[in-house]
């Protein structure tokens, strides 16, 4: 992501920002939209824990052991304003589990034009383009179950996932 909007992409956060990153994740006012993806992601892969190593913070996942994150960070102040927490299930997919971004960025929020959640999505992308054999990246609040669509009615997401691809 440029500097110039501010914003930066990083594996880690600073261990300064903890609470930010509660915030983000287990209190974030946006989660109503997906709540039923978020509650069938939690029952397949557990629950996302913070934790901290000699790097910082990232975002875990109860389990899946392999689980990863990608965070969007406010060039400033090193908030957090996006996560993404995803795995490789098999050589040629990567599945973004959780998702999640600050209120300011999501639809209706006074940033919502930054396009937050395509940006990290394409940033993800970019970057399991350099893993070997992946081919495909899913949303998993995104992906059809059997039962209903995780997401209705949210513009131009069954286009981004089709767009997710890799090639």
């Amino acid at each position: 992501m440029s500097s110039q909007d501010g914003l930066r992409f990083a594996s880690y956060v600073s261990s300064t920002e903890r609470g930010a990153l509660e915030r983000l994740i287990f209190f974030n006012s946006c989660q109503d939209r997906v709540l039923r993806g978020i509650v069938d992601a939690i029952e397949l892969y557990g629950t996302p824990d913070i934790s901290a190593d000699r790097n910082g913070l990232t975002v875990k996942l109860s389990g899946v052991s392999d689980a990863q994150s990608l965070f969007a960070l406010d060039n400033l102040t090193g908030r957090p304003v996006g996560v993404a927490v995803y795995m490789r299930p098999d050589v040629e997919n990567i599945t973004v589990l959780h998702i999640s971004i600050s209120r300011e960025f999501a639809s209706g929020g006074l940033r919502e034009k930054d396009q937050l959640l395509l940006r990290m999505l394409r940033e993800l992308r970019r970057c399991t383009r350099r893993v070997k054999g992946v081919r495909k990246m899913e949303l998993f609040y995104a992906a059809d179950r059997s039962d209903q669509r995780r997401l209705r009615g949210a513009r131009g997401l069954s286009e981004l996932k089709s767009s997710m691809a890799l090639r």
